[in-house]
């Protein structure tokens, strides 16, 4: 089970406990009985679950026509989905099926009540390049409300749990697939080390330099910190774009985030502002990163890092 199965758990119970509603989980695998057993104690309500005739890992097709005729059985009012690749590629065309719309990469989502007494979700998302904050609704009478949800904006759901009634679904084929899994390699772990790290440095607009990254990447290394940075670092190529972090990349929460050359936009420490002891450097004593750093160092990157490599 992946970590942000669990966050959105906690999303869901923070539905719940305004609509009453149960927390319902789905599972679609070739063996998916030790993945029911993983979800039992995981804080839902009930579990769905198909069991394939045959590995089918990325056939995103086939995967969506599966999950759309779940959800049709199981006709729940809102989705919570994670904001992954692979969540986006199965749900947009879930979405399509049933032809109820989606919103993506949600930061937040808040319950509330209309005049005719029905729930409905506010969905709260960045738009326009970060410049934004939104609220999106989905059209009433419309379900159910579909929303991907970035990882690390919820904690893991840590609550009591009780039974799990666990339901397999056994009228539902999985289709035949237009696409063909030729060969699968060990994927790059930059992300997870952003989001599991305990340490991370992160590398703004000041650090975008060959030797200013450069030090940055050394200093990393010494702390044994992932790396992580601002849009100008992933435009830039110095990072690759999944260890961006604010609104438009991951949330983290790190026991300690040192924050280098970053200005300190809101885009960017709404993904850093739970950080347990956050230290920022930067070379202008008034840049607003310093308004959220518990502690700041007004100076130079080069000096200060060379300073403390040598």
């Amino acid at each position: 089970m992946e970590p942000v199965t669990a966050e959105l758990i906690t999303a869901a119970h923070f539905i719940k406990e305004t609509t009453g509603e149960k927390i319902q989980l789905i599972v679609v695998a070739k063996d998916c009985d030790q993945l029911v057993k993983q979800l039992e104690p995981a804080g839902a309500d009930e579990v769905y679950a198909v069991e394939t005739k045959r590995d089918c890992i990325f056939q995103d097709d086939a995967l969506s026509s599966v999950i759309t005729d779940m959800i049709r059985k199981i006709e729940p009012s809102s989705v919570l989905i994670p904001a992954t690749p692979m969540g986006r590629s199965i749900f947009s065309r879930v979405a399509s099926k049933l032809g109820c719309g989606l919103t993506a990469d949600c930061t937040e989502v808040l319950t509330a009540k209309r005049e005719d007494g029905t729930f409905y979700i506010k969905q709260n998302k960045p738009s326009f390049g970060e410049n934004v904050f939104v609220t999106i609704e989905t059209k009433p009478g419309i379900y159910p409300q579909m929303m991907t949800i970035r990882q690390g904006v919820y904690t893991a759901y840590e609550g009591e749990t009780d039974a799990v009634k666990v339901t397999y679904l056994e009228n539902i084929e999985i289709p035949a697939s237009k696409l063909e899994v030729v060969e699968v390699v060990p994927a790059r772990n930059d992300t997870n080390s952003i989001l599991a790290s305990e340490t991370v440095v992160v590398g703004g607009r000041g650090a975008e330099e060959e030797e200013d990254f450069a030090l940055l990447k050394a200093f990393a290394e010494k702390l044994d910190a992932a790396i992580g940075g601002t849009r100008p670092l992933a435009d830039s190529g110095k990072i690759p774009f999944q260890n961006q972090i604010g609104q438009t990349g991951f949330t983290i929460r790190p026991r300690i985030c040192i924050s280098i050359g970053v200005s300190g936009a809101i885009q960017h420490t709404e993904g850093i502002k739970d950080t347990k002891l956050f230290v920022a450097i930067n070379t202008d004593e008034n840049a607003a990163i310093f308004n959220v750093a518990d502690y700041g160092i007004v100076g130079d990157m080069k000096e200060l890092l060379e300073a403390y490599l040598s």
